[in-house]
């Protein structure tokens, strides 16, 4: 698999039942960089050099994703964050700032609601908290959702479908859900290459989809989080103005006490991307007043 972050070369940790393949680089307080999906951790490549001369920044490929391994299961977002909160115990960083982007983001509220104890902040960035708030209309395409949700989750069809034909649906993707992705660079050929090639190994449309196979597991989970009490972890949701924008914010308010919204113009759906460093200010401001006297 290619270098992940420019400069920065990854590190696989092994943990029962995972190899996870991460990106660690920076020092200070410890921040913990979730990527969405069809991506990798390569998705950061412009973010985590912005915050490591201020940070630890930890930003693995998710469970099933990238050069991380892919086991059978496990693709609810309670098992994926159980795993990420043991990747970031081996790595010995007990509290850390957590920011999830689309699935990314998924997996964020239920490692906060499990761990509140490690998670000093949260951040969704065009993330929300499946089965909260309005977020089932948000992700049904009759209602103004995206058609891959149904499409993704279907059992066999899209490793079927996708088979030899990776590149070409994540252009889609992409060109869809990106700002003037070709103009701009923000998604180029280099890092389409990257996706292409995750995608297209054994097991990996498999893998992937497997996060959206599960999201009736996540919303029965996410209900039951949120039934305990509103988290008291301060939290950011960042929107995109032509991407989901602030459409999930309230299952995000459903359940944390302080959250503040942001919005990123001129932007669509992939952030970290198209706007790193107006991402990475945003983060950084956020987090500011909480690092003062920390570890």
């Amino acid at each position: 698999m290619a270098a992940m972050v420019s400069g920065f070369s990854p590190i696989r940790v092994r943990l029962p039942g995972h190899v996870i393949n991460c990106v660690v680089a920076g020092q200070g307080p410890a921040v913990l960089l979730l990527h969405g999906w069809p991506q990798t951790a390569h998705a950061w490549r412009e973010v985590v050099p912005l915050l490591a001369d201020r940070y630890t920044v930890v930003a693995p490929d998710l469970p099933g994703f990238g050069a991380s391994s892919r086991p059978d299961g496990g693709y609810d977002k309670r098992t994926v964050a159980s795993t990420l909160a043991r990747l970031m115990a081996a790595l010995g960083l007990a509290r850390y700032h957590l920011v999830g982007h689309d699935v990314g983001g998924q997996i964020a509220y239920p490692l906060a609601a499990l761990y509140p104890e490690s998670v000093r902040s949260l951040t969704f960035v065009e993330a929300g908290i499946p089965g909260l708030g309005d977020s089932l209309a948000a992700a049904n395409p009759l209602t103004g959702g995206s058609w891959h949700f149904g499409f993704n989750m279907v059992p066999d069809l899209p490793e079927f479908l996708l088979a030899g034909r990776e590149r070409g649906y994540l252009e889609f993707m992409f060109r869809r859900d990106t700002v003037g992705l070709y103009a701009t660079g923000a998604i180029d050929d280099a890092a389409m290459d990257v996706y292409a090639r995750a995608l297209a190994a054994p097991g990996a449309v498999r893998a992937t989809m497997g996060y959206y196979r599960a999201l009736p597991i996540d919303i029965a989970d996410n209900r039951e989080l949120c039934a305990a009490g509103p988290l008291r972890v301060p939290a950011l949701v960042v929107g995109a103005r032509h991407g989901v924008g602030l459409g999930w914010l309230d299952t995000v308010q459903e359940a944390v006490a302080d959250v503040t919204a942001r919005w990123v113009e001129d932007c669509g759906h992939y952030v970290p991307e198209e706007r790193p460093a107006e991402l990475a200010r945003l983060l950084t401001e956020a987090w500011q007043e909480g690092d003062s006297g920390d570890e």
